[in-house]
C-alpha cells in the first residue's frame, strides 16, 4: 500500500467513487483486491489549522491512533491502514485517513429499515446498543460524535455487535453515569425510543430509570441550546474572518 498511500494527494480526486461529500469527502477505493475507505479532511477554520499544525494531532492521525487503541481494547472498528498530513508553509492544509472498508449498515440505515417493515425489531437492538455504550464507558472510552451514522450494526446469532467509525473525536476519560447518558444526545430518535434506550442504560448502570430520564432530557435541551449559540457565534465571527483571510 505504500506507493498508493504516498500518491494520494495527487490521485485522490481521480480515484474510486464518492460515498459522502459534505464537510469532508469519503471515497471507496479498491487497491490490490482490498476495498478501502479514504476520508479526506478539508476546509479547516484558520485557527483550527494553527492548532493542528503546532499543538494538536490532526484528525487523520487521531483517527488512526484511536482505531488501533480501540482494537487493543476489544472494540470493533474498521482496521486502520495509514494517515497522511499535507502542509503548506508549515501549516496543515488537509489530511487523509485510510481504513479497510466495512460492509455493515449504519445504525440509522438499520432503524429506517425496521421502521418501514417491522418496528418491533428495534427494541432488542436498543437493548444491545445500550449494553455496547455501557461497555465503552466502562472502558473509559467516550465518543464525542456518538451518532446513528457513526455506529455500524453487525447482526450475530446472539443479537447484535457494533463497530465504531469516525474516531477522531474519541476521548479517553472516566465516564460517570450522567456523562454516559449525555452520550446519546446526538441520536435524534423519537422520544419513546430515546426513553427505552436511556432506561436500558440505567438498568445496566444500577441507577433509577426515572432519575436517568430526567437528567438526560435536561442535558439534551441544554446541549441543543448551546449548540445553536455556538453556530450563531461562528456565523458572525469565525466565518467572516475566514472569508477575509481567503481574500487577502
Amino acid at each position: 500500500m505504500t506507493n498508493f498511500t504516498c500518491s494520494l494527494p495527487e490521485t485522490f480526486e481521480h480515484i474510486g467513487w464518492i460515498v459522502q461529500d459534505h464537510r469532508n469527502v469519503i471515497k471507496k477505493v479498491i487497491v490490490s483486491d482490498v476495498t478501502l475507505i479514504i476520508k479526506y479532511f478539508k476546509g479547516m477554520y484558520f485557527f483550527n489549522r494553527l492548532a493542528y499544525s503546532f499543538i494538536k494531532k490532526s484528525k487523520a492521525e487521531r483517527s488512526y491512533m484511536y482505531s488501533r487503541l480501540l482494537q487493543e481494547k476489544g472494540v470493533i472498528t474498521p482496521p486502520q491502514v495509514a494517515w497522511i498530513d499535507c502542509y503548506h508553509f508549515g501549516l496543515l492544509t488537509h489530511s487523509y485517513f485510510i481504513s479497510v472498508y466495512s460492509p455493515y449498515q449504519t445504525m440509522k440505515e438499520v432503524l429506517e429499515f425496521y421502521n418501514r417493515n417491522d418496528p418491533s425489531l428495534k427494541w432488542p437492538l436498543y437493548h444491545h446498543l445500550a449494553a455496547f455504550a455501557f461497555r465503552l464507558h466502562q472502558l473509559g472510552i467516550y465518543h464525542n460524535d456518538f451518532s446513528l451514522t457513526n455506529i455500524l450494526v453487525i447482526p450475530t446469532l446472539e443479537g447484535y455487535e457494533f463497530s465504531l467509525v469516525d474516531l477522531n473525536r474519541i476521548r479517553l476519560r472516566k465516564v460517570g453515569h450522567r456523562k454516559g447518558l449525555h452520550n446519546f444526545a446526538r441520536f435524534g430518535l423519537p422520544s419513546e425510543d430515546m426513553n427505552v434506550l436511556v432506561e436500558e442504560y440505567a438498568k445496566l448502570s444500577g441507577e433509577p430509570a426515572a432519575t436517568s430520564l430526567s437528567l438526560f432530557w435536561i442535558d439534551k435541551k441544554r446541549a441543543s441550546f448551546l449548540r445553536e449559540v455556538r453556530v450563531q457565534i461562528r456565523n458572525y465571527t469565525i466565518k467572516p474572518l475566514k472569508k477575509l483571510i481567503a481574500c487577502m
